[in-house]
């Protein structure tokens, strides 16, 4: 037999055989994993094992590598698996667990056939697939940690800026630290969807806790104080210190017409 007619037969075994195989890749996940993998698991697993089997029996089947298919089989399944709290080494040490149970199936039932030569051509255009697959892994996983991490931004500028309810119609936005351009972003628009909800009339902006002032803060202060104009919220500022004054007047920022108390005291009981 040519290696190309022992290679098709390969390819079909494997395909026809899709279902037995990933039935052995998942008593072996289970067996090396099993803080992960319960038998209760084995019918929701199997669907992608089978999908990786077929993916490298069509591979050897046609002479072609899938790589595309390879490529978004890795994501599907980085995507699962970053998504479920699995680490990205455990992972790809388990894709070395599918290629092991896969070949060792290619030799159990064609070891009479296969020379080495052969076995290791076989091996090396398997490893091609595995290959694809595990940089797809890591590109899930990067896009999954990059997801977080926005998220967890997000929470943060959000529990940043909380609008304190004081009266029926009077709130407190207590402003610490620096304002960056995301944050400012975020500050406006959390600020106006809270103001919003609560119902408020008046928002005292209170600057006790900045420190620095630049040109980003002052953007984003004039952006959130001209929004809540236009919602017909009262912005009143608070804690404004001398030189905050005179920075804001440098840049050109016209605050002449706004209520500023020294004191967020002072700012609650004229209000």
């Amino acid at each position: 037999m040519t290696h190309q007619t022992i290679t098709t037969s390969i390819g079909d075994q494997l395909i026809e055989r899709k279902q037995e195989i990933a039935n052995n890749i998942f008593s072996n996940l289970l067996a090396a994993y099993p803080t992960l993998y319960a038998e209760a698991n084995r019918t929701e697993s199997l669907p992608y094992f089978e999908q990786l089997i077929e993916l490298i029996g069509e591979g050897l089947l046609r002479g072609e590598n899938n790589l595309d298919k390879s490529s978004q089989w890795g994501k599907e399944v980085g995507r699962l698996s970053s998504g479920q709290g699995v680490p990205l080494h455990m992972s790809i040490s388990k894709s070395s667990l599918y290629k092991k149970v896969i070949l060792e199936d290619i030799v159990l039932h064609n070891e009479a056939l296969l020379s080495k030569e052969m076995l290791l051509q076989i091996t090396n255009d398997i490893d091609h697939t595995f290959t694809t697959m595990i940089s797809a892994f890591c590109e899930a996983y990067s896009e999954y940690a990059e997801e977080q991490l926005k998220i967890s931004e997000e929470k943060y500028l959000s529990l940043s800026t909380p609008v304190v309810p004081i009266f029926s119609d009077l709130a407190v936005l207590p402003l610490i630290g620096q304002v960056d351009e995301a944050r400012g972003e975020m500050m406006a628009e959390h600020v106006l969807l809270e103001c919003k909800k609560l119902s408020i009339h008046k928002l005292i902006i209170d600057l006790s806790g900045v420190y620095e002032v630049n040109p980003l803060f002052q953007q984003g202060i004039m952006k959130l104080i001209d929004s809540l104009k236009l919602l017909g919220i009262e912005p009143i500022l608070s804690g404004m210190r001398p030189e905050m004054s005179i920075e804001f007047v440098q840049m050109g920022i016209n605050i002449s017409s706004m209520k500023i108390y020294q004191s967020l005291n002072k700012a609650v009981e004229n209000h």
